[in-house]
């Protein structure tokens, strides 16, 4: 089971539940995400959210991206998981199986 913190960069008490619970995931809070590409000071706290991911082996996700630039930016500062409406908007579960790769194939002995 994974242990993910949600609205990382949204608070100081993100911050600690990041520190305290060892989290194999950390999503970026969208509050963080918006405008990052305008914006050096989001840039730099998403830099070092992702480095420190990165350090303690957890996945780092993006929340909330609306365009391309977001997207783009956040490639850029080496960000490999992104949700929101530029890149899907939110739909039944049932619709979404369609877009998951799944081996078919049995088992190797």
């Amino acid at each position: 089971m994974d242990i993910a913190v949600d609205d990382a960069g949204a608070g100081y008490a993100s911050f600690q539940h990041v520190l305290e619970l060892e989290a194999e995931i950390i999503k970026l809070d969208i509050s963080l995400i918006r405008d990052i590409h305008r914006d050096r000071a989001r840039q730099a706290l998403a830099a070092a959210l992702i480095r420190f991911g990165e350090v303690i082996g957890a996945r780092v996700i993006a929340e909330g991206v609306e365009n391309r630039e977001e997207l783009a930016t956040l490639r850029r500062l080496g960000v490999a998981k992104v949700q929101g409406y530029f890149v899907g908007k939110p739909m039944p579960i049932e619709d979404a199986l369609h877009f998951t790769l799944v081996d078919e194939s049995p088992p190797r002995a």
